[in-house]
């Protein structure tokens, strides 16, 4: 069962069992450590199985194909995938589908059908690179589509294998929205890797056409639409992290009770045992802050509020997770720092997620700067 629900939500625990059995034994890592050393992207086998299963459409609405279900039953679902390592861009996907579930063209919503579905891979280019070393909100996004045509960059765009990129471009009336198809003329893509072996995309607009057929949202409609998704694809990545970081503590407790030492298992160690219980204590903070996002959006909270919530989650859980991970490979000794270790794949994984959408020092500044302005 999952960690971040009780036995009363049948739901939830129906889509922990359902991860679970998905997950089978070391699947998920399997996979990851193909990407890692193939370059060998997204599994379609994988990706389609996780459609099927309808973990694409959590929270895409039944109207458009998906279960209408909310941010804690995402959270389930990822937290389980991260304990198997599964390399597959769920989070990502989320992040574009809580966009494009508050914009008010027809074609958004043929878009968020169509990613629920798993035929269509959708990211969301938000940010250019000044905004990607540290500048927190969509508010700032450049103002460069003014002659009806982009030209300038986006940066850390992912996944790496979407075929559409919703692009944020900044106005007098606010952030509109628009989607752009990966082959439009102008548009160049440039791949980079990650430390976890998946990459992120570069994307170089040189006069593409904004016209209105592509529009999707403007005015206050993409600052809203921008705004929540955000704050779901924080939660959804802090759940993710949170099911890496219970992954690498329960690896490492199995190695301290099995490794031995002078006749004694590692686990017997004082000193040993104290820095288990640290990590313990790094979790359950995780834990909680999880579950306070999780309520939030349950409850259906003020917008400031779930931005609140997400940035505090992912502030806890990227920098609990990056400890536990570190801690992770120091306790296993010279084989945690070896290929076939398990816990150097996780926390490669944990490295990237941590940074993503912005790292903890990051969150804290969003989470001071919202708290101020509500004031």
């Amino acid at each position: 069962m999952s960690a971040l629900m009780d036995d009363s939500q049948d739901e939830r625990r129906m889509l922990a069992d359902s991860v679970a059995g998905f997950a089978g034994e070391g699947r998920g890592i399997a996979r990851a450590r193909r990407l890692k050393a193939e370059a060998a992207g997204l599994d379609r086998a994988a990706w389609s199985e996780m459609a099927d299963l309808g973990w694409l459409g959590i929270l895409v609405p039944e109207a458009a194909g998906g279960l209408g279900l909310g941010v804690g039953e995402l959270a389930v679902v990822a937290e389980g995938l991260g304990r198997d390592c599964a390399p597959e861009p769920l989070v990502d996907t989320v992040f574009a589908q809580a966009v494009l579930a508050g914009c008010d063209a027809d074609h958004a919503g043929e878009l968020l059908a169509a990613t629920a579905s798993g035929e269509r891979l959708v990211a969301v280019a938000w940010q250019d690179e000044a905004q990607a070393r540290g500048q927190e909100g969509p508010a700032s996004v450049p103002a460069d589509g003014g002659s009806g045509r982009l030209t300038g960059r986006r940066a850390l765009v992912t996944p790496a294998e979407a075929d559409v990129f919703v692009v944020a471009v900044g106005g007098p009336d606010g952030v509109a929205l628009y989607a752009i198809e990966r082959d439009a003329p102008g548009l160049s893509v440039e791949t980079q890797p990650r430390v976890d072996g998946h990459a992120v995309l570069a994307l170089e607009f040189d006069g593409v056409s904004l016209d209105d057929a592509r529009r999707l949202a403007g005015g206050g409609a993409g600052d809203g639409a921008l705004t929540r998704g955000l704050s779901v694809a924080r939660v959804a990545a802090s759940a993710e992290l949170f099911g890496l970081a219970g992954a690498l503590f329960e690896q490492t407790q199995d190695y301290l009770a099995s490794r031995k030492q002078f006749g004694q298992a590692l686990s017997s160690f004082q000193a040993l045992r104290h820095r288990a219980v640290d990590l313990y204590i790094q979790r359950e903070l995780m834990r909680n802050a999880l579950r306070q996002a999780v309520r939030a959006f349950d409850s259906d909270a003020d917008p400031v509020d779930l931005q609140r919530a997400a940035a505090r989650a992912k502030a806890r859980c990227s920098e609990a997770a990056l400890i536990i991970g570190r801690q992770a490979v120091q306790l296993h000794g010279a084989i945690g720092y070896t290929e076939e270790a398990n816990v150097g794949v996780y926390l490669r994984r944990v490295l990237s997620l941590a940074a993503w959408l912005g790292n903890a020092d990051t969150q804290r500044r969003e989470y001071a700067r919202l708290t101020r302005a509500a004031a």
